[in-house]
């Protein structure tokens, strides 16, 4: 009898070792698409892996790789992560998928779509919905740390809309919680909080704190500068960039920290199409003349250039070139 209790659990144990291996989720660094990958991770024991936005490096391929998965899971698009990713993995006879959109409101509706049974088990009949702007990187790298304590799923909201409505999912969203950053130049929630309160939702807003945004804050400026010097070692021009990141640093000793913000949203743009530019050089043309286009002018608040550009099998249609 014990014998057979041995076995049983050594069986157990090699059986839990193996789903915990099984899945890799691969995202870039745009905090939306990143806290959107960390929830899918979770629902599915996956280990995630994080790349610059764009920017394809070998050595996270040979770490992947290292882990011998099943499969990896890439949440956003191919300008977000690129497809010499794809083409390297499948080459080392891993399956690759990928979720996304032509923005960031599309995959984490997607990504939520697509995994709303994992999600459901995972929360149960008592979920908790996290609504965050989706261009505010404040709020979402403050809703992060609830995404991996599983006490949230996150949904995107452009002021208007959110990514996925609540009352549309499988799982029950018991309560709402709204992350408000206190220096976000553009973001309003009055018209999603009375959307939510028509369906009887519970509503909470949790402001975070000056003290975290202004920490916070200053963590953003040191990456720019990491992205920046990773733009001049490729030969681009960031003359404007490093400018425009002097007259944050400026307005921040000032105690101006809604004006540095604002700047530091529009740099982010910048950068991101700098490095598209870069890789794309007819990126530009590509997208005035592109079809998939998206009209809606809420869709980039600072009014700068687009950013996109285990046991489900995903709908890899829905990614498409401009993401």
């Amino acid at each position: 009898m014990r014998k057979l209790l041995l076995l049983f659990l050594m069986a157990v144990a090699f059986l839990v070792g193996s789903v915990s291996a099984t899945d890799v989720v691969l995202v870039s660094d745009n905090a939306a698409d990143q806290c959107t990958a960390l929830e899918v991770a979770d629902a599915l024991n996956a280990t995630v892996f994080t790349t610059t936005w764009g920017i394809y490096n070998e050595s996270l391929v040979n770490e992947i790789e290292n882990l011998n998965p099943e499969k990896v899971i890439i949440i956003g698009g191919p300008l977000a992560v690129v497809e010499n990713y794809t083409i390297a993995l499948e080459n080392a006879g891993i399956t690759v998928e990928r979720i996304g959109g032509t923005n960031r409101y599309e995959t984490n509706a997607n990504a939520t779509l697509t995994f709303q049974n994992q999600f459901r088990h995972m929360f149960g009949d008592n979920a908790t919905a996290c609504v965050c702007y989706g261009f505010d990187d404040i709020a979402l790298n403050e809703t992060m740390q609830k995404v991996r304590n599983r006490s949230c799923l996150l949904l995107l909201t452009n002021g208007t809309n959110l990514s996925v409505e609540p009352q549309k999912l499988q799982l029950r969203i018991n309560k709402v919680e709204i992350i408000e950053n206190p220096i976000c130049p553009f973001c309003n929630y009055s018209k999603v909080m009375m959307q939510l309160k028509r369906h009887g939702i519970n509503i909470s807003v949790e402001q975070i704190s000056e003290e975290r945004v202004r920490l916070m804050l200053q963590n953003r400026i040191r990456l720019m500068e990491r992205k920046i010097e990773m733009l001049k070692k490729m030969g681009v021009n960031t003359t404007e960039l490093e400018e425009k990141l002097k007259e944050a640093e400026q307005l921040m000793e000032q105690n101006k920290l809604q004006e540095a913000y604002r700047i530091m949203i529009q740099l982010q743009e910048e950068q991101m199409v700098k490095v598209k530019l870069h890789l794309h050089p007819n990126w530009g043309e590509m997208r005035r003349g592109s079809p998939h286009q998206n009209p809606n002018p809420t869709e980039n608040p600072v009014g700068k250039m687009g950013e996109n550009g285990h046991h489900q099998r995903i709908n890899t249609t829905t990614a498409r070139i401009n993401q």
